[in-house]
């Protein structure tokens, strides 16, 4: 089918992810497109390298990072199917992409891609799209870290990954965690022990219900969607009885 682009739904539910390109579109990248296959823990680009190519995933969960003024790495975003990844500022990556599981793309070479989107001004409006569906992602985890408390952090998170259909075991209720939980407490500005302790909480309060530590299912979507507008304290007894 060639290269795909989606704009995800910022809440969980029914409402399905919405291809952006056409199929004449994706016929038109297809042309310039490269596949390229990343193991897990294998890198597709660090920070301060030239770009030379803009990804888009075909399959498995990237990690971006930036670094830290004392040079430690923290994690920026989590990438899924049919995201584009790749941003760079003055010809260099301007963050670190690392895959948590083994990941599929289609590599688009800067040099080819540019001057496909100058001639084409629906194509290059679906990225800008893209770009600004990424955006609004950015956004609300910033607003997430400022004013929620680590049972509405969690609760975002969970329904970030909720939201991918792919996460989704065989299409079932169960979904997946490919990430650690230091990955999720530096993305959702917490401690490891607080992620896992959140966590905890949101099973025992039967919100959720933990399958190990790489999955999950949603057993009270109405109380998670209360969590996640902000709604409900984080030391609401009626969903957080006294441990």
């Amino acid at each position: 089918m060639g290269p795909a682009i989606y704009a995800i739904p910022l809440c969980g539910g029914t409402t399905a992810p919405r291809q952006l390109l056409s199929f004449e579109e994706r016929r038109k990248l297809s042309h310039i497109a490269l596949i390229r296959r990343f193991e897990a823990g294998a890198f597709l680009f660090r920070e301060t390298e030239q770009a030379t190519e803009i990804f888009n995933i075909v399959a498995g969960v990237v990690k971006t990072t930036t670094t830290l003024a004392d040079g430690r790495q923290s994690t920026v975003a989590f990438f899924f199917n049919h995201d584009l990844l790749g941003m760079f500022e003055a010809g260099y990556y301007s963050q670190t992409a690392e895959a948590l599981t083994s990941v599929t793309t289609y590599s688009f070479p800067i040099d080819s891609l540019v001057p496909l989107l100058r001639k084409d001004p629906d194509l290059q409006f679906h990225f800008f799209s893209k770009v600004l569906d990424e955006l609004r992602v950015a956004q609300r985890q910033a607003l997430v870290l400022g004013r929620f408390g680590a049972a509405q952090r969690i609760a975002l998170f969970l329904d970030l990954l909720d939201r991918h259909p792919e996460m989704h075991r065989s299409g079932g209720p169960s979904i997946s965690i490919p990430m650690d939980r230091s990955d999720i407490a530096d993305y959702v500005g917490l401690t490891v022990e607080s992620v896992s302790r959140t966590l905890q909480r949101l099973h025992r309060a039967g919100i959720i219900y933990l399958d190990g530590r790489h999955a999950f299912e949603i057993r009270d979507r109405v109380a998670l969607d209360r969590l996640i507008g902000g709604t409900v304290a984080a030391d609401d007894q009626t969903l957080f009885p006294a441990l």
